[in-house]
This record gives C-alpha cells, structure tokens and sequence, in this order.
C-alpha cells in the first residue's frame, strides 16, 4: 500500500473519535491560549459562559450556562445558539467529507 494512502488513513482513523462529540464553547474571562492552540483557564480564575456538547450518534444536546451570564449577555446568549447550528452543519459536512475520501481511498487500493 502506497505510504502516503496508510499516513492518511491512519490520520482519518484517528480523528474518528472526535467525530462523535462536537463541544462548543462561549467564555469570558481570563484565559489563556497555549502553543497547540488549546485554551486553558489559569487556577483560581472565574470565567463565565456557556457550553454544549452535541452527542452525534445520538443526537442528544447538553448546554450548561451561568446564569449570571445568562442575565447580563443576552446577545451572546443567542450567538452561541446560532453557533450550535453552524457547528451541525460543520459537522454534518466533515462527515460527507470523510466518506468521500474514504471512498475515494478504496477505490484507489482497488485500482493498484
């Protein structure tokens, strides 16, 4: 099998996880961003905000929001929401994305 056809499934098999949660988060506070681009909250900070976790192999919708935040930002309280929608239908496109590769890859084995 062609290197790069095994590097690539490999990548696809292990992205294959994070396909089954989708989290979507709306912070304030103080926060920093790391070298991986990964968000931490420093200890002993407060933040506020809300987050969903979508559940894609059932479908099941978890948000947990402050309610301080919930109060006082109304507004981002509805961004977030239209960003849950995006996010379904990022997620929804990822998945015809994979398949097509995943397609497109067994196709290729098949042809060598």
């Amino acid at each position: 099998m062609n290197k790069t056809i095994e590097t690539l499934l490999k990548r696809i098999e292990d992205a294959v996880d994070d396909l089954t949660t989708l989290e979507i988060k709306t912070l304030m506070g103080n926060m920093v961003m790391g070298s991986n681009e990964d968000i931490t909250i420093p200890e002993g900070e407060s933040v506020k905000g809300i987050t969903s976790k979508i559940d894609l192999i059932d479908g099941d919708i978890t948000t947990m929001i402050n309610e301080e935040f919930y109060k006082n930002y109304p507004e981002l309280v509805q961004w977030h929401q239209s960003r849950e929608a995006k996010g379904n239908e990022i997620v929804e496109s990822n998945i015809l994305t994979v398949v097509k590769m995943i397609s497109a890859l067994r196709d290729n084995l098949f042809t060598e």
